[in-house]
């Protein structure tokens, strides 16, 4: 695969994502922290049963009322960006809970399982299939872009979804009283959307208890042309003086997101193994929670480090989705002992995996 200079950024790394940090405090505690490090993944123990789990509002100071023509507020109230050479990545995922990811550029949704607020200036969402955990929060997020006049909203979404996502949006609509500024897309595995000029969002089958999708952002770039590499470069300034084209155009998977999925997707989207951002799936880990993945279609570590091999080319690898029933510690000792050859390259600022007094 060949790929951009994205610097030491973007070596390859695996990380775990439950909930990262508020990037929208301005205090110096908050901006020091950032200094050190590009990545402060929240440590906090998950809420208990029964309370409450919405994300603390940001701070309102220097903020102000949302008017015509006015930009959205869209910092997230529980969030910060993952970094990843090009890419930023802000999100939040537990298993049977809520997952949501944002990803800029080109601020691109995946998944809304709550009221995410990272995701109100988000002009386009990709839903990977009807679980409330990843869909609950679209007719929030529809409701939030009308109020706050951000524009219309539109909703991609597995063919097999359409018509019970558009019912569901209707209920919400005939609650508020209010028609919202959407257009629902259904679409099959292998249909592309442009979502700027030289980026495509293409869908891909998963391995689901329910119809679902993953999706590769594709991105358009130029490169010298494979017959004049390795020629001077005085004799490459003179073709293109002459009028030759010496680059061509090719395209890369520069980001793929799978969604909830057990093993088959490997199978069903070989293009994985391009990424040079993958965002995957990883529900559990160790001897006890064994066979529980195809069971439910979610993958356990050992289906990843038994296709380690097939994710060599991936600059950055985040695993998402965890259960609950699995602690921090059981994440690093799982990962050492899989992924033995890739251990050394995972951060030490690991996300922590979720209390043991949880279950997903």
């Amino acid at each position: 695969m060949t790929t951009g200079t994205t610097g030491a950024s973007c070596r390859r790394r695996w990380w775990c994502c439950r909930r990262w940090r508020c990037a929208a405090s301005a205090s110096s505690t908050a901006s020091a922290s950032r200094r050190r490090t590009a990545i402060r993944c929240s440590r906090r123990s998950p809420p208990r049963s029964g309370s409450s789990t919405r994300p603390r509002r940001a701070s309102r100071s220097g903020s102000s009322r949302s008017g015509a023509g006015s930009t959205p507020r869209s910092e997230p109230s529980v969030a910060s960006a993952l970094r990843l050479g090009e890419l930023s990545i802000e999100g939040w995922s537990r298993a049977g809970e809520e997952t949501w990811f944002r990803v800029h550029p080109p601020g691109l949704g995946f998944d809304a399982g709550r009221g995410a607020a990272a995701l109100v200036g988000a002009r386009d969402l990709f839903l990977t299939h009807g679980h409330l955990d990843h869909a609950l929060g679209v007719p929030w997020l529809l409701s939030q872009r009308k109020l706050q006049r951000a524009g219309p909203t539109r909703v991609v979404c597995p063919r097999g979804v359409a018509a019970g996502l558009e019912d569901f949006v209707a209920a919400a609509e005939r609650l508020e009283r209010v028609e919202y500024e959407r257009e629902i897309v259904p679409i099959e595995a292998g249909g592309r959307v442009r979502v700027a000029r030289e980026l495509e969002v293409e869908a891909f089958e998963v391995d689901h208890v329910v119809p679902g999708l993953g999706y590769h952002l594709m991105r358009r770039r130029r490169r010298l042309r494979a017959d004049l590499r390795g020629r001077s470069g005085e004799e490459i300034a003179r073709r293109r003086a002459e009028g030759e084209a010496v680059e061509e155009e090719y395209e890369e998977v520069w980001l793929s997101y799978t969604g909830d999925t057990g093993p088959g997707v490997f199978e069903r989207a070989p293009r994985l193994a391009e990424s040079r951002v993958l965002l995957i799936e990883c529900t559990f880990l160790g001897e006890r929670t064994r066979g529980r993945g195809g069971l439910y279609g979610h993958l356990h570590l050992e289906d990843l480090a038994s296709r380690a091999d097939r994710l060599a080319g991936c600059e950055a690898i985040v695993l998402f989705h965890l259960s609950r029933r699995h602690s921090r510690g059981e994440l690093e000792r799982a990962v050492a002992r899989l992924l033995p050859a890739l251990a050394p390259r995972v951060p030490a600022r690991r996300a922590s995996a979720g209390a043991r007094d949880g279950r997903a």
